[in-house]
């Protein structure tokens, strides 16, 4: 199956939880507004803004801040919540599955790839439903409305707006993906092997013990896992480029963005 049809899968399993999906939509566009406006605020007491008084610019910023912080725990509440029932539901489906396999589906080549599926890879689909699906909703919204309130002082400003949220939100992210799946394809592939042979060191432990195997085995079981470490620390070291590259766009874009102030003015 290709991404899509596999994102959209995964996507109709949230259909019967859509009423907390969208609260932490709301509450988290609301608290992403809310850490919006805190700096602005702050900047508009600075420059004595004749829009507000100084006493309601503090008060202002004092219920900003506890909302970012209520809204922020009830936001990743429902988007755990929706997670945690999900996985559920789908380990429940798997171990149906396996139910009908097991034990012969245990003797196949790629018994690693199964352990790998029934343990990590089901978590990771926690990182899909907690912090993916609702992030984008809430990143859209909240971007659609910055570049509505900055049309209002120019239209320069909200296209450059704009354009700055699809480089980051939209550019960015399909670069780094494309270059990490090969990165992503080869852990994978390590992991499982280190649980193929751990399968089998485990289930012939007694006949290693017998013919005096184990050093050897010991010997492979080192080499697997530093061969996984490897590739982690591979990983490791590609994700800490990629914020780094995401940083340096964002401060790139905003300096970009004061310029065309300053030009402008």
């Amino acid at each position: 199956m290709s991404t899509i049809q596999i994102f959209s899968r995964l996507i109709k399993l949230v259909f019967p939880l859509t009423g907390f999906m969208i609260c932490a939509i709301l509450m988290g566009v609301a608290g992403f507004l809310c850490a919006i406006f805190i700096p602005v605020l702050s900047s508009m007491a600075l420059v004595n803004d004749p829009l507000f008084s100084f006493h309601t610019i503090v008060i202002l910023l004092f219920v900003c801040a506890l909302l970012r912080g209520i809204l922020r725990y009830a936001e990743q509440a429902c988007n755990h919540y929706i997670a945690f029932k999900l996985l559920a539901r789908i380990r429940d489906q798997v171990f149906g599955a396996l139910r009908k396999l097991c034990p012969a589906k245990l003797e196949v080549k790629d018994k690693g790839s199964l352990i790998s599926l029934i343990t990590s890879d089901i978590e990771l689909l926690e990182v899909f439903y907690a912090h993916t699906i609702s992030p984008i909703c809430i990143a859209f919204v909240t971007s659609l409305i910055c570049v509505g309130i900055q049309v209002q002082f120019g239209w320069i400003y909200g296209l450059y707006s704009l354009f700055a949220y699809v480089v980051v939100g939209v550019v960015l992210p399909v670069f780094i993906s494309k270059q990490s799946r090969q990165i992503g394809v080869e852990y994978r592939k390590e992991a499982a092997n280190l649980n193929s042979y751990v399968l089998e060191s485990m289930r012939g432990l007694k006949e290693s013990m017998q013919y005096m195997d184990t050093d050897r085995r010991l010997s492979g079981l080192n080499k697997q896992t530093s061969s996984l470490a490897n590739c982690e620390k591979e990983l490791k070291y590609f994700q800490a480029k990629t914020i780094s590259l995401t940083n340096f766009c964002v401060v790139l874009l905003s300096l970009g963005l004061c310029l065309i102030h300053i030009y402008m003015n």
